[in-house]
C-alpha cells in the first residue's frame, strides 16, 4: 500500500485541537513591523500595514490597512498565535492561529505559512512571509508564492536612546502599599513590567522619549504593550523619598507618540496618583512628635461618644453590659485612647495606645514624609504583625484653615516667642493602604476619624527630639483629626 504512494502525492495536515499545546514564540524577531500584502490583486502598500507585539511572545497583532487603488484589499485586525515551527531541508515552516470577527471555526482559525528571513538593509529585519488560503500546508512552494504574501521590515528602534530617571532605575523593583501591583525596572533601565498580584494582563511599558524633566518630576512618553493591545502612553514620575516615588499615568493608548501627553490625554489634576515603594524602607523620623489623647472618635461617618467607649472598657474589665453582651469582642474596635508620636530612641515610632489596659494597640515606623499642594503624607508600616492594619499605609495631613500642616509647629514656636497666647490649631489626618489618594478629604472622609488633643512632649526622647517638641507646652491646645481609611483595622 505504501509503495502506491508517490513522491508528489499531496501532504495532509493534522492540528491537534484537543488537548491544545503550548504555543511557541513567534519566529519574527524584532517587532514592531510595517508591511505591505498581496492577495493577488497586487500589492498594498499605501498605507502601510503594522505589526506589533504583544506582551506574549507567542502572539502578534496584524493591522491590515485598506489600499484605494488595490481591489479585495480591506482595513482588519488579525491576532496570529504561534503554535509550532519547523524546517523541511530549506523551507521554513510555521502553523498559527488566526483570530479575527470573520473567524467562526477552526478551518478559519488554522494557517500555515512559510518564511524566509532576507539579508538586512541598513539595521532592518526583512521577513518574507506566503499563508495557506485554508487549514493546510498545501500551495506554499515558497516564501513568495502563497494565498496571500507579507513583506515584513522592521521599524526603526525609536526607543533606543530613552532610559527611566535615576531616581527610579536606583531601585529595580517598585511595588504599591498593598502590594497589588509590582513595577519592575529592565532592559538597561528602558523598560517597565507592571504586573498585578491577582493576576491579569502584564503590561509592558518602553521609555520612548522625555517630555519634561525638573529636580522632582520627570515625565516620558512612553509605548505600553498589555496584551496584544499597544500604543503611546503618558508617564509622569515624582521624587518624594529615596524609597518613595509617585506616578501618573494617561489611559487612553494612542497611535502618535506626540498625542500621549497632550491636555486631551494627560490631565494631572484630575488623573489618580500611584504610590510606589521600594521592598526595604528605611526608618524616618516621624513629625509632629508629642503625647495625644483621643477626645474624639467616629466610624465610618457615624460619631462614637466617648459614654460609648468607656461602656466598652468596663465590659472588658468586667462590668458586663446585658444588653450589649457584644460589649467584650467590640472593645478592641474602639479602644484608642492616646497615641505618642516619635518618643523611641530614633524619634521613629507612632505608638495607639488602649483604653481597655496599657498596652499597645498598634505601633508603626514612619518611612518618611513630604508636601504637595498644601497637604502632607507620611508613609508608615506596622512595627509587628500584630498591630492592627495593613502592610503599609499612606497618612495625610491638612489643616482646617488650609494652613500647611508642616508649618504648624513652627507657628506655635512663633507665638510663644512673641508673647502671644494659647495656640488652638486643627489637623486632619486619614490614613489609606493602596496609594496617596489626593480624593481623600482628611478628617472627613474615611471608616476611622480620631480628634486629638496634644497633652505633652516626649519625656524619654532624644535631645533632638526635646528640641523639635519643646513647643508643646501645657498652655498650648493642639486639635488633631485623625481619620484611618483601614478596611481591616477593626
Amino acid at each position: 500500500m505504501c509503495g502506491q504512494i508517490t513522491g508528489d502525492a499531496n501532504l495532509f495536515s493534522m492540528f491537534r485541537a484537543e488537548p491544545a499545546g503550548l504555543p511557541v514564540p513567534c519566529p519574527f524577531k524584532g517587532a514592531p513591523f510595517t508591511f505591505t500584502y498581496n492577495r493577488g490583486s497586487g500589492e498594498c502598500g499605501s498605507p502601510v500595514s503594522r505589526v506589533d507585539s504583544c506582551t506574549d511572545e507567542s502572539k502578534l497583532l496584524l493591522r491590515y490597512q485598506a489600499c484605494p487603488d488595490v481591489q479585495g484589499t480591506e482595513s482588519a485586525v488579525e491576532e496570529l498565535e504561534c503554535l509550532a515551527t519547523w524546517k523541511d531541508g530549506s523551507t521554513r515552516y510555521l502553523v498559527g492561529k488566526l483570530y479575527h470577527k470573520m473567524a467562526t471555526s477552526d478551518e478559519d482559525r488554522y494557517r500555515c505559512f512559510v518564511y524566509d528571513q532576507q539579508h538586512q538593509h541598513s539595521h532592518h529585519q526583512v521577513y518574507q512571509v506566503a499563508q495557506s488560503g485554508d487549514a493546510t500546508c498545501n500551495g506554499l512552494p515558497s516564501a513568495l508564492e502563497g494565498s496571500r504574501t507579507m513583506k515584513l521590515t522592521t521599524i526603526e528602534n525609536q526607543h533606543s536612546r530613552c532610559r527611566y530617571p535615576t531616581f527610579i532605575t536606583d531601585h529595580h523593583h517598585w511595588h504599591t502599599l498593598d502590594h497589588s501591583q509590582s513595577f519592575v525596572i529592565l532592559h538597561k533601565n528602558t523598560t517597565l513590567r507592571i504586573t498585578r498580584e491577582e493576576g491579569g494582563q502584564e503590561m509592558r511599558v518602553v521609555c520612548h522619549n522625555e517630555y519634561h524633566t525638573s529636580h522632582h518630576q520627570v515625565t516620558v512618553v512612553a509605548h505600553a504593550t498589555s496584551g496584544c493591545n499597544s500604543g503611546y502612553v503618558c508617564m509622569a514620575f515624582y521624587r518624594r523619598e529615596g524609597h518613595v516615588i509617585e506616578l501618573q499615568q494617561s489611559t487612553l493608548f494612542v497611535q502618535v507618540p506626540e498625542e500621549a501627553c497632550s491636555p486631551a490625554n494627560f490631565n494631572p489634576a484630575t488623573l489618580p496618583y500611584i504610590t510606589l515603594i521600594t521592598t526595604s524602607l528605611h526608618k524616618k523620623r516621624c513629625p509632629y512628635l508629642g503625647r495625644y489623647t483621643v477626645s474624639g472618635l467616629s466610624v465610618d461617618g457615624r460619631q462614637v461618644s466617648a459614654a460609648r467607649r468607656k461602656r466598652k472598657c468596663s465590659d472588658e474589665q468586667g462590668v458586663v453590659d446585658n444588653a450589649d453582651v457584644d460589649s467584650k469582642a467590640e472593645c478592641g474596635s474602639y479602644d484608642f485612647e492616646s497615641l505618642v508620636v516619635g518618643c523611641s530612641e530614633n524619634s521613629d515610632t507612632m505608638e495607639f495606645y488602649s483604653s481597655c489596659d496599657t498596652e499597645t494597640v498598634s505601633a508603626y515606623f514612619c518611612h518618611g514624609s513630604w508636601e504637595d499642594n498644601g497637604t502632607s503624607y507620611l508613609i508608615a508600616s506596622p512595627v509587628s504583625r500584630k498591630s492592627v492594619g495593613a502592610r503599609r499605609f499612606c497618612f495625610i495631613y491638612t489643616r482646617s484653615d488650609g494652613e500647611s500642616s508642616m508649618g504648624l509647629l513652627q507657628q506655635a514656636v512663633g507665638n510663644k516667642r512673641n508673647g502671644v497666647g494659647p495656640v488652638s490649631a486643627m489637623l486632619r489626618l486619614s490614613s489609606v493602604t493602596e496609594s496617596c489618594h489626593r480624593n481623600i478629604n482628611p478628617g472627613v472622609t474615611g471608616a476611622w476619624a480620631f480628634n486629638l488633643t496634644i497633652i505633652g512632649q516626649c519625656a524619654e526622647a532624644s535631645t533632638s527630639a526635646v528640641s523639635m517638641t519643646a513647643i508643646a507646652f501645657p498652655s498650648l491646645f493642639f486639635v488633631m483629626t485623625l481619620a484611618v481609611v483601614v478596611s481591616n483595622m477593626r
